[in-house]
């Protein structure tokens, strides 16, 4: 039987943007903006039957005009929203049907992403109710507040990095449409945790850097070359 799953690109919110001018997914990566590679990564996902995408409202024309360039069909809505995560991602889950059982949310911030990732995060969620894609950390880990290492972990451990899959009823309760029953969750994983829901982890050697500055972009586009 087939598990309906779209994918929820989020390509707006406060850590999305590296500038006042500008939002990380609309930087240029070689030749097109870096939100366009996981857009199209989604797309050539076999897994993913539709794909809505969240972007700051002044950039509503130009991402349908990259859309039809790029001829992505399975993009099924451009939602408009603001900078805060909650509401970006209640605003982009009020438009995925309610037939639909899994939702595949990712970063546009991190356009490495593959149909590979993206589908092996939706069948681990199929199997045990989420997927996270995840990474090895070598050497020590901590914790800190404003800068100040709070806690020392063991050496070793893993990074949480997207995509992850979660049920959609799941996100529903996370990010609910009203806002007076939304809690300001850091991230995704925070919102699951509270939930209860038990997060399982696809581990990946691929890549899957994040830009956060001008800086990034050249490492990222030496890696895809």
């Amino acid at each position: 039987m087939k598990n309906l799953t779209w994918g929820l690109v989020m390509a707006t919110g406060r850590d999305a943007r590296i500038s006042t001018e500008i939002e990380t997914p609309f930087l240029y990566l070689d030749d097109r903006p870096v939100l366009a590679y996981s857009l199209a990564a989604f797309n050539l996902c076999a897994d993913i039957d539709g794909i809505v995408v969240v972007i700051p409202r002044e950039r509503a024309e130009s991402v349908l005009a990259l859309v039809q360039m790029l001829g992505l069909a399975k993009i099924r809505k451009i939602v408009v929203s603001g900078t805060r995560r909650p509401k970006a991602m209640a605003d982009g889950l009020e438009h995925i049907p309610g037939d639909v059982e899994w939702v595949c949310v990712h970063d546009a911030s991190r356009p490495l992403v593959t149909p590979e990732q993206i589908s092996e995060t939706a069948k681990c969620a199929w199997r045990n109710g989420s997927g996270l894609l995840a990474a090895h950390v070598d050497g020590p880990m901590v914790t800190s507040h404003r800068n100040k290492v709070e806690t020392r972990m063991a050496e070793g451990g893993k990074e949480v990095l997207s995509p992850q899959t979660y049920s959609r009823a799941d996100l529903l309760k996370a990010y609910p449409a009203s806002a007076k029953d939304r809690k300001n969750f850091a991230d995704d994983v925070e919102a699951m945790m509270a939930l209860g829901v038990e997060l399982r982890l696809v581990p990946t050697t691929t890549p899957s850097l994040r830009i956060q500055s001008a800086e990034d972009l050249a490492p990222v586009l030496a890696l895809m070359k």
